[in-house]
């Protein structure tokens, strides 16, 4: 076999062991798409409850409903923050993982077992966001339904 078709074969090993993580990427590019959007979200309300709370809340609810919501929206707002950092880490270790493989794939640099670390590190940091998105979303129900029942007076847990 001629020495070119060598080279390229070799290479199109080394470019397919590099890039397959890449389609990790992308998914935990939706994610963080998703919590951003989210983060926007809880920003957004609680902009508008500052300037327009006594209005939007009026005397009937009281104060102490509207303190409640703007400190649940900044746990809410934290948590997303928590969670997009992890999901960058995750997406930041998968790219090391693909520069480890593709140094020792293309140069035989010895990398050891970085390649399994900064993988496995992106798996932990991936599954940690995800659970904070869990606990994020039991949140911003529990938030509903204190909300249904001081404005309407209905009991949406029984």
């Amino acid at each position: 076999m001629p020495e070119f078709y060598a080279h390229t074969n070799e290479l199109v090993k080394i470019l397919s062991a590099s890039v397959a993580p890449v389609f990790l990427i992308t998914g935990i590019a939706a994610i963080i798409s998703s919590m951003s959007f989210r983060y926007g979200r809880v920003i957004d309300r609680t902009r508008t409850i500052l300037r327009d709370g006594p209005k939007l809340y009026g005397m009937a609810l009281g104060a102490d409903h509207m303190d409640q919501e703007i400190k649940t929206l900044h746990r809410r707002a934290r948590m997303l923050r928590l969670m997009i950092i992890l999901e960058i880490f995750a997406a930041t270790f998968v790219v090391m993982t693909i520069i480890s493989v593709f140094l020792s794939l293309a140069f035989q640099i010895e990398v050891g077992d970085s390649p399994i670390i900064f993988f496995v590190m992106s798996l932990v940091c991936l599954i940690g966001g995800l659970i904070y998105f869990i606990g994020e979303f039991f949140l911003s129900l529990k938030v509903l339904e204190h909300d249904i029942r001081v404005r309407a007076n209905i009991d949406v847990e029984s």
